[in-house]
């Protein structure tokens, strides 16, 4: 006897298993009659909450994104050392690209969706701005200079992360203190080191003063 859901749960439920069958089978490789009979719907059901696979899909790929986002953010707000959030930033891309759920969201130029890329591209930025007004209160840059450096700084992390998950041997902890150190040493080289910080690092790895 199949159990009846609030739409709420159900939905939930249906993007939860959406997501564990896009992985398994790609996005073409998956039908609409093999999403229902896994979560023990009729299709019928099914299309009460998705009108298609494309729109199951981008509410996949949109929670994804928020996912992304909430990662980055708590690294960035979790403390108040800028060398600590550095490192916790592109670890975030790292845990993210790590879930095989997630890795959809990387994959979204083979389905050439404007739609998805959207999704993508408006998380894309907004972590961008969570990382340039950090940069622009620690550095002595300006609005625009922040932007962009913290665009540099994403795109180290989000491309580091998928050649890892891809290619590389390393482990993940090596490859995010690698990529953290390089990104320290460029963002170090910004500001002012405040008098007596007593920082163990060496040259060119000196925090942006803050104001």
């Amino acid at each position: 006897m199949r159990t009846r859901l609030r739409a709420a749960e159900r939905r939930r439920q249906l993007i939860t298993i959406a997501s564990r069958l896009f992985s398994e089978h790609g996005y073409h490789g998956l039908s609409m009659e093999q999403l229902a009979e896994a979560a023990g719907v009729s299709k019928p059901v099914l299309y009460q909450h998705f009108p298609s696979k494309r729109e199951l899909y981008l509410a996949l790929v949109g929670e994804a994104v928020q996912e992304m986002e909430k990662q980055v953010r708590s690294a960035l707000e979790g403390t108040t050392d800028n060398r600590a959030r550095v490192e916790g930033a592109i670890a975030a891309y790292f845990d993210f690209v790590e879930d095989p759920r997630f890795r959809l969201v990387f994959a979204t130029a083979e389905l050439g969706d404007d739609a998805v890329r959207r999704e993508v591209d408006g998380a894309i930025h907004r972590v961008a701005d969570q990382i340039a007004a950090l940069i622009a209160e620690d550095a002595e840059l300006h609005e625009d200079a922040a932007r962009f450096l913290a665009n540099a700084v994403r795109g180290l992390a989000a491309e580091g992360a998928r050649w890892w998950i891809e290619q590389s041997s390393i482990t993940k902890e090596e490859a995010v203190r690698i990529l953290a150190r390089l990104a320290w040493r460029g963002l170090g080289s910004f500001g002012t080191p405040p008098p007596g910080s007593g920082t163990e690092d060496a040259p060119g790895e000196q925090p942006p003063s803050r104001s």
